[in-house]
């Protein structure tokens, strides 16, 4: 299925759940976000996805950052940057090479949502552990449906 498909189905999901339960205006805007966007990450597990693509822009910024308080913010210059950068390139590359699931696999699993929900819920509540557990079941649904 595209992502656009998934994307509708997550929003829609959202959109119709925020209605059952009568969230205020704010609050549904916020839940049908987070289901919109958790219903893409299912596939990660493929590189050319628009969540990976996603993932590897924020992954780069997250890299410079990164470079750059390892060799500015301590008085080394662009020769400690450039080997900063190279190295935690590297580190990265492997890690996507080697930790990386299967498309389908662990990612594509109602064990796998309830883990990512619960972790959601511990660190950002109740709110958006429902709204990105809704949006990635609702993926799972809609793969299951071809």
């Amino acid at each position: 299925m595209k992502w656009r498909a998934h994307l509708f189905i997550g929003v829609a999901c959202g959109a119709f759940a925020a209605f059952l339960l009568r969230f205020p205006l704010p609050d549904a805007a916020v839940f049908c976000a987070i289901s919109a966007a958790s219903s893409l990450l299912p596939d990660l597990d493929i590189r050319n996805s628009k969540a990976s693509q996603a993932a590897y822009a924020v992954a780069l910024l997250a890299l410079l950052a990164a470079a750059y308080f390892l060799s500015f913010a301590k008085g080394g210059g662009w020769r400690e940057f450039a080997l900063s950068f190279i190295a935690i390139l590297c580190v990265l590359a492997a890690l996507d090479l080697l930790i990386r699931p299967r498309h389908r696999g662990t990612m594509h699993g109602a064990p796998f949502a309830l883990a990512a929900a619960a972790v959601c819920y511990a660190v950002f509540g109740a709110l958006a552990s429902g709204a990105f557990l809704l949006g990635y079941l609702s993926h799972l649904a809609a793969d299951a449906t071809h």
